[in-house]
């Protein structure tokens, strides 16, 4: 487990995760494969929408090997973070506290 055998404090720490879910130019490999298999993208898609999702779908490589239909799991809040930082959508704003009086 990579948690054991570490002493960082959150997974977003780890080299591998830094190296392969956030490196756009590894990515950008990742990509290609992406476009095999769904199709080309849109002269639309925002291109950091493609990223998070090919950085989310390494990073459940890379921990769950392969999860398939159906088997699912979520993503710790910091990768999600992470991921999202590094590849910010310009209409995301995250969890807004409510301002409406009680």
């Amino acid at each position: 487990m990579i948690r054991e055998s570490s002493e960082l404090e959150y997974i977003t720490e780890h080299k591998t995760f830094r190296d392969n879910c956030l490196n756009a130019r590894v990515l950008e490999v990742s990509l290609h494969k992406y476009i095999q298999r769904e199709g080309p993208l849109d002269d639309n898609e925002p291109i950091n929408e493609v990223y998070r999702h090919i950085a989310y779908r390494r990073f459940v490589l890379w921990i769950w090997h392969r999860l398939g239909r159906g088997n699912r799991k979520v993503l710790p809040a910091c990768v999600v973070t992470a991921i999202r930082r590094t590849f910010p959508s310009e209409n995301y704003t995250g969890f807004q506290e409510s301002h409406l009086a009680s």
